[in-house]
């Protein structure tokens, strides 16, 4: 098989790992990609999740955007909302990322009067793309 955008591949993977990379070291928090076993969830309810969305057109025919989802989920945190600012900015900084909103939720635990905060933050990267004809 013939390969097809290897120089868009290695940007998409450079920017990936500096996602993963930026969000350890400066949160020290676990990082999960796109999910984790029941048994891996840390039991403090402190982690991240990062997960990689569908990819859509554009007005480029030359280009499709992917969003990119940063999953913050945090137990008795009173700095959820600067903690979120904090990510969004640390997250921006890599090169062709940018970002678009953030859905905070409060999330029951099991059967008790409990809670924890998951926030969700959106970001989209542009990806060229060859054109065939």
């Amino acid at each position: 098989m013939k390969s097809v955008n290897e120089k868009q591949k290695k940007y998409m993977k450079e920017q990936k790992q500096a996602i993963y990379d930026d969000i350890s070291t400066t949160f020290k928090l676990p990082v999960f990609e796109d999910e984790f076993a029941e048994d891996e969830r840390p039991t403090d309810n402190h982690f991240f999740l990062i997960v990689y969305g569908d990819m859509r057109k554009t007005d480029s025919p030359k280009k499709v955007r992917q969003d990119i989802y940063v999953v913050y989920t945090s137990e008795n945190n009173p700095d959820v909302d600067s903690n979120t600012l904090d990510i969004l900015t640390v997250v921006s900084k890599v090169k062709g990322i940018d970002f678009e909103r953030s859905m905070r939720e409060r999330i029951k635990k099991g059967e008790t009067d409990y809670y924890y905060d998951r926030v969700t933050i959106i970001f989209s990267r542009s990806l060229q793309k060859e054109v065939t004809i």
